[in-house]
């Protein structure tokens, strides 16, 4: 007679026989993960089977998965995928006599940096950002998905990771990269070319301008003084030696600036040329 031991051994190994018995093996299979997974969260790998009669399902069996490399990440006999750092691998399993692999890219993101965006061009329609998405360390993380969410859609509409200027003005944007966040600001500005108009024996140039915001910008070939009235706006007045002048003003009523002429300071010409020069409006 068998012990009592003996029968409880015989019983489970028939249990362990039969489960695998009722383990459905497909005609064939293929394993279905993310494109990129950005952050440690588990995440569901999906086994989709082609029965022998030709049909479609997800199986719900539990599977003896291979990971590679093993460090790369954690998988449990359900599927669920926890990255445990950044980089690439492949999750394979068995089913019968097919072998089939999944590519596994994991990219955890630390933090997003959207320090260096600068201001845009009205004009220039939809662009990406300057912003990088950082893993451990500060290394920078190549194919991971970056949402842009506008907190003013009047000046910038998001759209995925590109922006949409709409209008001069400061809009606030959030950049999301797996469970990190960062806002920024971005400046949408508008490139101005009025009429240049020359006064005083051509030695300075006259911009007409209506109320506004307005940033005046020469650039010279070498330092020289150069000095910017603000016609209505007293109080905006500029002078100062430099190669580049940048002068800002609000004009409250219809007004205009008046600057010296780049081509008179240069080289005493009075013809009548904005070579080197910008106006912008600006928020």
């Amino acid at each position: 007679m068998f012990s009592k031991s003996r029968l409880v051994s015989i019983a489970s190994s028939a249990v362990l026989v039969l489960a695998c018995q009722q383990k459905e093996i497909p005609r064939d299979f293929k394993l279905e993960l993310p494109e990129i997974i950005s952050s440690p969260d588990p995440v569901a790998l999906s086994v989709r089977m082609t029965r022998n009669d030709g049909s479609v399902a997800t199986g719900q069996d539990e599977y003896d998965y291979e990971l590679n490399p093993p460090a790369l990440a954690q998988i449990s006999k359900r599927g669920l995928v926890s990255c445990r750092g950044s980089g690439d691998g492949s999750v394979s399993l068995t089913l019968g006599a097919n072998t089939r692999k999944a590519e596994l890219h994991c990219r955890l993101v630390e933090r997003v940096d959207a320090s260096d965006v600068g201001r845009v061009e009205l004009s220039q329609g939809a662009f990406r950002p300057k912003v990088r998405v950082l893993g451990k360390g500060g290394s920078e993380l190549e194919g991971v998905p970056l949402v842009l969410t506008s907190k003013n859609t009047g000046v910038l509409l998001a759209s995925g990771s590109e922006l949409v200027p709409k209008s001069v003005g400061t809009a606030t944007i959030l950049a999301r990269a797996g469970q990190a966040t960062q806002e920024f600001k971005v400046d949408v500005v508008r490139k101005l070319t009025p009429e240049a108009l020359p006064i005083e024996q051509n030695r300075k140039i006259h911009f007409s301008l209506d109320a506004g915001k307005y940033e005046l910008r020469v650039t010279l070939p070498s330092e020289k003084s150069l000095s910017a009235e603000w016609r209505g706006a007293p109080y905006c007045n500029y002078s100062g030696v430099n190669k580049e002048h940048v002068s800002t003003c609000v004009l409250r009523t219809k007004g205009g600036v008046v600057f010296d002429s780049p081509a008179y300071l240069t080289s005493g010409s009075t013809e009548v040329s904005v070579e080197g020069v910008s106006l912008h409006e600006v928020p």
